[in-house]
């Protein structure tokens, strides 16, 4: 009796062994990073050189940047802003749904001589609503800007120029009376201006366009330098 007690006991032991070290599979998902080298956006002058620095996808410890598909080109006889998209798609090794695609995008400006030389920074209320300051801030490269308020959202204070909504575009003024505002990424989602308008001739330097994104119309925003 002894013995058949002592035989389940065992039999049962390894029965819940098995069970055990079959339960769920432990996985460990290391998730890979994409990163542009060198400056996302920046400028070269009408008939310069562009060289494109790439783009680095690291998954753990591994370098998976020769897996990256790239399009996009710059021409540089043309003023204008092009955009370069840098694509990865990561397979997941245990499961389907840890399968992700990565982007990257680089704005690249062509810009000619004459707004190379003009700085149209500084602080513009939307000609509707109530203290739709943006404020247009000059960087490093010629012709290349950012902009706090796109849309003219409410600001802060009369005299600020601080946004609400605090939506840092890039904005390039490729030419004197063009500006152009790619599609990119914001703090409200994917966002474009399209239509750039820059006007030095009135009283007061003025610019305009239309907002694309889902939050805003389609109607130009006009905005008089303060």
């Amino acid at each position: 009796m002894k013995k058949i007690i002592l035989i389940a006991f065992v039999a049962a032991f390894i029965l819940s062994s098995c069970e055990e070290s079959s339960m769920g599979v432990s996985k460990v998902v290391t998730y890979p990073t994409i990163a542009v080298v060198g400056d996302i956006a920046q400028t070269i002058p009408v008939g310069g050189t562009y060289v494109d620095k790439g783009c680095i996808v690291k998954e753990g410890a591994l370098d998976k940047s020769n897996l990256i598909k790239t399009t996009g080109s710059v021409n540089p006889a043309v003023p204008g802003v092009y955009t370069i998209t840098y694509l990865y798609k990561s397979e997941g090794k245990i499961y389907p749904q840890d399968s992700l695609t990565l982007r990257a995008r680089r704005y690249v400006g062509v810009i000619d001589a004459a707004a190379s030389a003009m700085n149209i920074a500084g602080t513009y209320r939307r000609n509707a609503g109530a203290l739709g300051f943006a404020v247009m801030t000059k960087l490093s490269y010629p012709g290349l800007y950012t902009n706090n308020n796109p849309g003219g959202a409410t600001s802060t204070g009369a005299s600020t120029g601080v946004s609400v909504d605090n939506i840092i575009l890039y904005v390039f003024h490729t030419t004197p009376t063009t500006l152009v505002v790619p599609s990119q990424d914001s703090s409200v989602g994917e966002f474009a201006c399209t239509g750039g308008v820059y006007d030095a001739t009135g009283a007061a330097p003025l610019y305009k366009w239309a907002c694309v994104n889902p939050g805003y119309g389609t109607t130009a925003r006009t905005f008089n330098k303060q």
